[in-house]
């Protein structure tokens, strides 16, 4: 018997010797005794825990056993093969690129391609009504996907969003996708970066705790842009609370259209640069062929140019 369970075992025996005692005298000698091995045992414990180290081999056969996380395939044939099969559950995504690149139109794609299988959330704070069906009416092909996904444009107060969210996850929907930063907004802080930092923490937060998948649209600022790196508008903790952070760019001089991934903490952990093009039903594909090249990020050298892409 280890010290633990013996101190556990002494503690129920003076337990029953101070119920079955009418001596108050003796009561009080026995709780003294109690009182002294609880500390005794709450030390062992915290012992206990501190040294909790295992093996290298025990890690390996803990990992192996454990239950991997649901993915969901995007239905864009070339970013699945990037990214082992979809997105993990779980996980906080964050998509960021100029305007009018084309990031609603690549994550609505995504959707629509969930939204055949699986019930999900769009959560559209940028378009209105006519606009949306319009844009929906080329996606949704099937009657399955009209009713399996949700436009939701009520609040862009992110307290609200968060509580909608938590709801629609209650409901068994596993996948959200939110267009965009720049229309939500947190009470009583007027600070941009202060409230862009709390979103992307809040978001990030509730993705792993309700364990579901969230897209989010970010912006970069124009100042990145010119200097051609890879960082979201205000910066902060954003690319940090971020599971995968993807940058969708367009080459001005081609026309093509670029995604990047420049971080991935998923079990997957590929970075990539993956160029992508429309079909004539306006779905997105990879191009035929395409390289895996570096992927430059703003914590690099600045040493290293990032690929003149933008």
């Amino acid at each position: 018997m280890n010290k633990i369970e013996d101190l556990k075992n002494k503690l129920q025996q003076i337990a029953v010797r101070i119920s079955s005692t009418t001596d108050i005298g003796d009561q009080l000698a026995l709780k003294r005794q109690k009182y002294n091995l609880k500390l005794e045992l709450l030390d062992c414990i915290s012992q206990k825990e501190i040294r909790a180290g295992i093996s290298a081999r025990e890690l390996r056969s803990k990992f192996l056993l454990k239950e991997k996380a649901p993915i969901y395939a995007t239905g864009i044939e070339a970013l699945d093969n990037e990214l082992d099969g979809g997105f993990e559950q779980g996980s906080f995504i964050q998509l960021a690129g100029a305007s009018f690149v084309g990031k609603t139109h690549l994550l609505l794609d995504i959707l629509s391609n969930i939204a055949e299988f699986n019930k999900c959330v769009f959560f559209n704070f940028e378009m209105g009504e006519k606009r949306i069906v319009n844009r929906l009416e080329r996606l949704l092909t099937k009657d399955e996907q009209w009713d399996n996904l949700i436009v939701d444009s009520d609040s862009r107060n992110l307290k609200d969003l968060v509580m909608e969210i938590s709801l629609y996850a209650e409901d068994g929907i596993k996948f959200f996708m939110i267009d965009s930063k720049m229309k939500l907004y947190v009470d009583n802080m007027s600070d941009d970066h202060k409230q862009f930092s709390f979103i992307s923490k809040e978001l990030s937060r509730l993705a792993q705790q309700k364990d579901i998948i969230i897209l989010f649209i970010n912006q970069m600022s124009e100042d990145d842009l010119k200097n051609k790196r890879l960082a979201f508008k205000g910066s902060g903790d954003q690319q940090y609370d971020s599971d995968i952070s993807l940058f969708y760019v367009l080459d001005e001089k081609t026309k093509e259209r670029t995604l990047i991934c420049n971080k991935n903490r998923t079990l997957n952990e590929k970075l990539f640069m993956l160029p992508l093009v429309l079909d004539h039903n306006g779905k997105t594909k990879g191009k035929n062929t395409y390289s895996r090249v570096p992927v430059m990020t703003e914590y690099q050298s600045t040493e290293v140019e990032i690929p003149d892409i933008f």
